[in-house]
């Protein structure tokens, strides 16, 4: 139920702007979307070596297919309903949606942080796409996992290590929460949700960030942090993973070094990176 629980969150990005955007275009190949997501992972150093599985695919083309017919965002669905099918409902189950824009116009989950750290996994190996013209994007998650090919353990990040360009700023976009809800963050503009992952450690289920700092120029900077262990919003989380949430907006055009050491003090990582110019 772990796997299966994490996938139930609804997104909250249809913002007319990309509503408009969206409805205007053709909608992304599946080859395209999939290269476009390992290219952003690619961009922080984490494997880019997923592969779209079609029959996968084919479920979340169902579901899509389903959310457009009934105008409703939802991980289930009603099986009365003459649009419900039992693919479908597998793959509303285990994926990641999202309505109102189009891989065409970048990726639907950039403000959505639960989403988007179950696709920026190190063990995301497999995964079914399917977006429509309307801008309704199906995306599994879950199914696609694999912990093998870590002898040691391993850290990764988002941002990686020399990134550049990095949002200084994020409101976090998403339903029925957002990760800095379960630390004390207050709703609204954060610094990015920095995303980390421990790779190669004996229990990632229960993967627990022991310490992290965020430092810049004038000092230390306030995070809090989100990891496996947070209740309620944990089993949201890919295995290994976590959050550190810089509590404010950090500085534009800024270098900023950031460290996290999970639980066992095996698993840790120290790396640097800059802000976007404002």
């Amino acid at each position: 139920m772990r796997q299966l629980t994490a996938t139930l969150v609804i997104t909250a990005l249809a913002l007319v702007a990309v509503m408009t955007a969206a409805a205007s275009g053709g909608g992304a190949t599946h080859a395209t979307i999939v290269a476009a997501l390992n290219a952003e992972r690619a961009a922080s150093g984490i494997p880019a070596t997923v592969r779209e599985n079609a029959d996968w695919s084919s479920k979340c083309a169902k579901h899509v297919a389903y959310l457009d017919a009934t105008g409703q965002l939802s991980h289930t669905e009603d099986a009365s309903s003459p649009a419900s099918t039992a693919d479908g409902r597998w793959a509303g189950e285990n994926s990641v949606l999202a309505m109102g824009s189009t891989w065409e116009h970048g990726n639907p989950f950039a403000t959505a942080p639960l989403h988007l750290i179950q696709l920026m996994s190190p063990e995301l190996r497999r995964v079914g796409v399917d977006e429509s013209p309307a801008g309704t994007v199906c995306m599994t998650t879950f199914p696609g996992y694999a912990s093998a090919g870590w002898k040691k353990p391993t850290v990764y990040s988002v941002p990686g290590n020399g990134a550049v360009g990095v949002p200084y700023a994020e409101t976090a976009r998403e339903l029925p929460f957002v990760p800095g809800d379960f630390v004390g963050v207050p709703r609204g503009e954060t610094g990015f949700n920095i995303m980390v992952f421990a790779e190669g450690i004996a229990d990632r289920w229960n993967a627990h960030i022991a310490s992290a700092t965020l430092t810049g120029p004038s000092g230390p900077v306030e995070v809090r942090t989100v990891d496996r262990t947070t209740p309620t919003v944990g089993d949201y989380l890919p295995p290994g993973s976590g959050f550190v949430i810089p509590v404010a907006p950090l500085a534009p055009g800024t270098s900023y070094t950031a460290s996290v050491v999970f639980a066992g003090g095996k698993a840790r990582r120290t790396w640097q990176f800059t802000t976007a110019p404002q």
